[in-house]
């Protein structure tokens, strides 16, 4: 079989964080649990920030979780994000 030549992929307009600090300070690592507003009932797999370089326009990338299963590919502004909070270790209870 001949050997195939190395293709150079093209640069692309999109740039990618894999983290997101939120306004209010928390920090939204690649895959945390996220909801999002006026999606009910549903949360979300954080994937990545995506940014497009030329227009300066930026979207969450994540996956729909349903039932410990992970669905749909879906984008949403980031203006939407409603993060889910963390619980804090409990204390073990002394007898």
């Amino acid at each position: 079989m001949k050997k195939r030549n190395a293709v150079e992929l093209a640069p692309t307009k999109f740039s990618y964080e894999t983290t997101y600090v939120t306004p209010d300070g928390f920090e939204i690592n690649q895959g945390d649990l996220i909801k999002i507003k006026g999606e009910y009932g549903v949360k979300f797999k954080f994937k990545h920030i995506t940014t497009n370089t030329e227009t300066g326009v930026s979207w969450i990338d994540c996956f729909e979780v349903s039932r410990g299963q992970v669905g749909a590919f879906r984008s949403f502004y980031k203006s939407q994000l409603k993060r889910i909070p963390q619980r804090g270790k409990r204390a073990k209870r002394v007898v």
